[in-house]
This record gives C-alpha cells, sequence and structure tokens, in this order.
C-alpha cells in the first residue's frame, strides 16, 4: 500500500469512529441515517452532475441496498449495546468476511501474513464477543455481526464500481437511494414528519462524517486492492473505543488490539 492510501484510510478511520461515537447517542437513528443519506447526496451533487456513474448502475443498487442493511443493522445493534461492544464487531468482521472470499471464492494466493491477520482478526471479535456474551448483549451482538457482513458486501461492490466512475458520483448516487429507502421506512411509521423533522441537526452531521470517511475509502480503492483497504480501516476499532467514553474491560481492550494487529498484519 502507498503512503497516499495508507494516510487516505488512517483519516477514513477517524472519520468513521467520530461519526458512530455521535449516532449511538443519538435518539432515532434510522431517521438520521435516513436524513444523511439524502443530505449526502446533496453534498455530492456537483460531481454527479459532473460525471455521471450510471454505467454502473447495477452495482449502484446493489451497493445501496447493502448499504440500506447496513444502516438498520447499526441501529438495531446501538440500540440493544455498547459502543464499546458493538462497533468493535461491527467493524472487525467485514475485513475477516473480504478475507475469506479473496482466498476462498477468487482463490488469489495468501501471504502467511494476511493468514496470521484474519487470524487475529477471528480471536480478536471471539474475545470481545464473550466479554458480551451475557443475555442482554446477544441480539446486539447478534446485528453487529450483520453490520460487518453488511459491510463486506458493499466494500465489494464499490471496489470494482469505482475502477470504472468518479468516486464521489457513485457515493452521491448510493447515498441517495440508500436515504430514499430508509426515508420509506420512516415515512411508514406513525409520527414520521416529527421524526424527521428532529433528525435534520443529527443527520447532517452525520452525513458529514460518513461521505467524508467512506470517499476517502474509495479514493483508496483506486490506489490499490480492496482487502488491504478494508482491512487497515479497523484501526477506527481502537479510536472508537478511547471515544465511547464507557467503562471497558480488558477482555475488550485486549480483543480490539487483536482486531487491529490481524487489520495490519492482512494490509502489508
Amino acid at each position: 500500500m502507498d503512503t497516499v492510501a495508507l494516510l487516505l484510510v488512517l483519516l477514513a478511520a477517524l472519520f468513521h469512529a467520530a461519526w458512530n461515537r455521535f449516532l449511538h447517542g443519538t435518539d432515532d437513528r434510522v431517521a438520521s441515517l435516513a436524513v444523511a443519506g439524502i443530505f449526502g447526496c446533496l453534498m455530492l451533487s456537483p460531481a454527479l452532475l459532473a460525471a455521471p456513474p450510471f454505467a454502473v448502475w447495477p452495482l449502484i443498487l446493489l451497493s445501496a441496498l447493502a448499504e440500506a442493511a447496513y444502516a438498520l443493522c447499526l441501529s438495531a445493534a446501538y440500540r440493544r449495546g455498547l459502543l464499546s461492544l458493538t462497533y468493535p464487531i461491527g467493524r472487525g468482521t467485514g475485513p475477516l468476511l473480504v478475507a475469506l472470499y479473496v482466498w476462498l471464492v477468487l482463490r488469489q494466493p495468501t501471504e502467511p501474513a494476511t493468514i496470521a491477520g484474519a487470524a487475529c482478526l477471528a480471536v480478536g471479535l471471539a474475545v470481545i464477543a464473550m466479554a458480551g456474551r451475557k443475555a442482554s448483549d446477544l441480539s446486539a451482538l447478534g446485528f453487529a455481526f450483520l453490520v460487518g457482513a453488511s459491510i463486506a458486501a458493499y466494500s465489494l461492490i464499490d471496489s470494482h464500481a469505482v475502477q470504472r466512475v468518479s468516486p464521489a458520483a457513485y457515493l452521491g448516487v448510493v447515498q441517495g437511494i440508500e436515504g430514499l429507502l430508509l426515508s420509506g421506512l420512516v415515512v411508514s411509521r406513525p409520527n414520521a414528519a416529527s421524526r424527521l423533522r428532529r433528525a435534520l441537526r443529527p443527520g447532517a452531521l452525520v452525513a458529514v462524517g460518513s461521505v467524508g470517511a467512506y470517499l476517502l475509502v474509495l479514493l483508496a480503492f483506486q490506489r490499490t486492492r480492496v482487502g488491504p483497504v478494508t482491512t487497515l480501516r479497523e484501526v477506527s476499532v481502537l479510536i472508537g473505543l478511547v471515544l465511547a467514553r464507557e467503562t471497558i474491560g480488558r477482555r475488550v481492550w485486549a480483543g480490539a488490539a487483536l482486531v487491529v494487529l490481524g487489520a495490519v498484519l492482512a494490509a502489508l
């Protein structure tokens, strides 16, 4: 991974941890993410008008569906569990699944460091899951694992798409469709107008953080392979624990450290 790609991914990790910390503290996460998607599309509309990405429209639709699933699972996980448990599980599961896909499906050659990295990721996730194995946390951990699966899905889709179209324009369309899908869910429930109105400010702030973070990732995808980018993003796990301001046990810190070590090894 070149130096520019490395800096892009590390900055994206900081952005990602920050907006997740903010989202965890909001009251209506689905409405906030719905607003964030639409606001993100508006932010990126100049790029969309300059270079429409519709040559990859099937990938746009698939990514938007995966992003919507990610948003719903993330909201469910944060509603049920602490940030210090759900965030590392959600972030760590994605690169592990991407690595397995690259090895088992694409059959790309693997280095010893990559194998060791995947093992550290798996062990780290298991340690964190065991730390949160209380009955009250099991559903939160289950949704957090689904968050990771969604991340793996849209990462693989997006890494192919941005080789052919503008990352900013592509992200703008995906964000817009995701926002419309989530808004449809909000509108189908009572008090939709007041929910969306209250979500305007938090949604706008989440949009700034999430668009900034993932645009940096898409730019990194243009410079290097999807596996190292997806895994090195997991530095955000430690940043997220620092920002969580929760009482965090030694097991969670140890598991998070293994997740980050695995990410670094897999990125070598």
